[in-house]
């Protein structure tokens, strides 16, 4: 199998606890080149769980991963990561571009500045998510949006061939989420994206697949997705609205 044709992600019969208690049982998922996925499914169901399962931050109690066809950490460079809460104050006084910069930490001597190549990529990630012209404002005067934006740049700032993103529309507008919605369909012309989200309402036309978790894992194509099997999923009635464009429709 060609580099080109291998899945980009491999999980086979993968299963976690946390002390004890099973968070994910039997997760069988393959991701190809530039699928463009969300992960759906209720809080504690497992969906941020997977997530770290792929990035390498937790180790399975059973089952295989591969990403790129190698254990997870050694191939971390090829990942961009936009996780669900974050990791610093957002009142700390540090600016766009320092927050961007960020993201090249791996790449850069922890022991001086960074160089003038991080500084060009972290430029050219800001151009991406047209915030060039807030590159010196400080983090914290930004908007919800705005930040999202700092964030999805940071982890692009490394070129990854794999985004993963945590909840990236959880603190903004329908509006706002529309827009990132519209950015990360441009990356995926040249990138393999994985998205968890609890929103049913924003599921974009662009997206291949649904992975549907709730301790258990399963794959439906995007058209497939009605209201009965997202009841399934949430163990109760749900009242959905899809805001795709296409069409919408609802079930009460």
């Amino acid at each position: 199998m060609s580099a080109a044709t291998e899945p980009v992600i491999e999980i086979e019969n993968v299963s976690f606890s946390y002390d004890g208690l099973p968070v994910l049982e039997n997760v069988n998922l393959i991701v190809n080149p530039l699928d463009y996925l969300y992960v759906l499914g209720p809080n504690g169901g497992g969906k941020t769980t997977l997530l770290k399962v792929i990035l390498g931050l937790l180790q399975p109690t059973r089952g295989r991963v591969r990403v790129f066809g190698h254990v997870p950490h050694h191939v971390r460079g090829r990942f961009g990561y936009v996780p669900q809460h974050h990791r610093f104050d957002v009142l700390f006084p540090v600016r766009v571009l320092d927050v961007v910069l960020m993201g090249r930490l791996e790449r850069s001597s922890w022991l001086g500045p960074y160089r003038r190549a991080d500084k060009r990529a972290a430029m050219r990630a800001l151009e991406e998510v047209e915030l060039t012209e807030l590159r010196y404002r400080p983090y914290s005067a930004l908007s919800g949006g705005q930040r999202q934006r700092v964030l999805i740049a940071r982890a692009l700032v490394c070129d990854p061939d794999l985004l993963l993103l945590d909840e990236p529309m959880a603190s903004v507008d329908i509006v706002v989420g529309r827009e990132l919605s519209e950015l990360l369909r441009d990356l995926t012309e040249r990138m393999t994206i994985v998205l968890v989200t609890h929103d049913l309402g924003l599921v974009s036309p662009h997206v291949k697949k649904v992975v549907c978790v709730n301790r258990r894992v399963i794959v439906h194509p995007t058209s497939d997705i009605t209201a009965e099997i997202i009841s399934e999923i949430y163990g109760g009635h749900i009242h959905m609205v899809r805001h795709d464009h296409e069409y919408q429709e609802e079930n009460g």
